[in-house]
């Protein structure tokens, strides 16, 4: 790993939940989730958490892991998000990466899946494409009328890569209730 780096990450709580908004805020504006993160802020479970990213003192992103409790064996990455003055710096592989060994260091996922929406040229979806193993379409939740364009990228942490297999997360009922 590049040693120029020297992140420190830091899990919100009740006095900086909001700092984390502000990031979700300004980098998904249609869908923050501060409900979400305040749940983070005030839990203290290892899997079900949120964390500032500073370099030295600056505050670089955001990072998290989440999980769907019918689903035992997957952690998810939460709301990953590097400012847009600190892109292009190699910070966004540097936190997933440095994300991926906090899941592996929590030794009970056989997986780490990311869900992301595509379109052309997201600058994340490069990053997935390089550090992750695995991609797939996600579109239990498409219909005639209105197609996701979700993608749900897999790395394996413990044993064989096991696609996702289009299995049901209820992302519509999530983000319509945003």
């Amino acid at each position: 790993m590049d040693s120029k780096y020297n992140l420190d990450y830091v899990k919100i709580n009740e006095d900086t939940v909001d700092i984390a908004f502000d990031i979700q805020k300004s980098v998904w504006p249609k869908n923050p989730d501060y409900k979400d993160l305040y749940d983070k802020a005030i839990n203290s479970s290892d899997d079900n958490c949120f964390f500032l990213v500073y370099d030295k003192e600056k505050l670089v992103g955001i990072t998290g892991v989440d999980v769907f409790r019918e689903y035992p064996d997957t952690i998810w990455l939460d709301w990953f998000a590097i400012l847009p003055q600190y892109r292009e710096r190699g910070y966004g592989k540097k936190v997933l990466l440095d994300t991926i060994n906090y899941c592996k260091s929590l030794r009970r996922y056989k997986s780490f899946r990311v869900e992301t929406t595509y379109y052309e040229k997201r600058p994340a979806l490069f990053l997935y494409d390089k550090v992750m193993h695995y991609k797939e379409d996600y579109t239990i939740e498409d219909t005639k009328d209105n197609k996701t364009q979700t993608l749900i990228y897999t790395y394996v942490l413990n044993g064989k890569l096991e696609p996702w297999n289009n299995k049901y997360l209820g992302l519509k009922e999530y983000y319509n209730s945003l």
